[in-house]
Formats: structure tokens, C-alpha cells, sequence
């Protein structure tokens, strides 16, 4: 895992169901960044996912997510 996405990571522990843009906003990151690292490590590791249902989506850590160290 890269360090941008344990930063999302880690973020995500404290604010779990934050949209990428409130995240992105808050790590000074752009959010079609965010957006990637979250599908690439956090997604893709079974860490967590994206909640559709609402607009903008939310970007939930699992449990598996939330205990997750590095």
C-alpha cells in the first residue's frame, strides 16, 4: 500500500463513510486522486467500498479496514 492511500486509509478510521471529495479536501489531494488509490488499495485489499446508494457516494472501510495496520 502506498503511503497516499494509508493516508486515506487513516483518514477514512476517523471520518469512515466521508465522500472522496471531503477527503480529498481534507488530505489536499484531488479527488480523481483519491478516487484512485481508494479502488486500487483499499478496495482491491478487501479493506472496504464504495456506499452508491447516496450522492456522493461514501467511501466505507470494512472492519477488516478499520483494524487494518501498517
Amino acid at each position: 500500500m502506498t503511503s497516499q492511500s494509508y493516508e486515506i486509509l487513516q483518514y477514512l478510521k476517523e471520518h469512515n463513510g466521508a465522500s472522496a471529495i471531503e477527503v480529498a479536501e481534507a488530505l489536499e489531494m484531488e479527488k480523481r486522486r483519491v478516487d484512485s488509490y481508494f479502488s486500487a488499495a483499499i478496495v482491491r485489499e478487501g479493506l472496504g467500498e464504495r456506499d452508491t446508494t447516496t450522492t456522493p457516494s461514501r467511501l466505507l472501510l470494512n472492519e477488516k479496514g478499520l483494524l487494518y495496520t501498517q
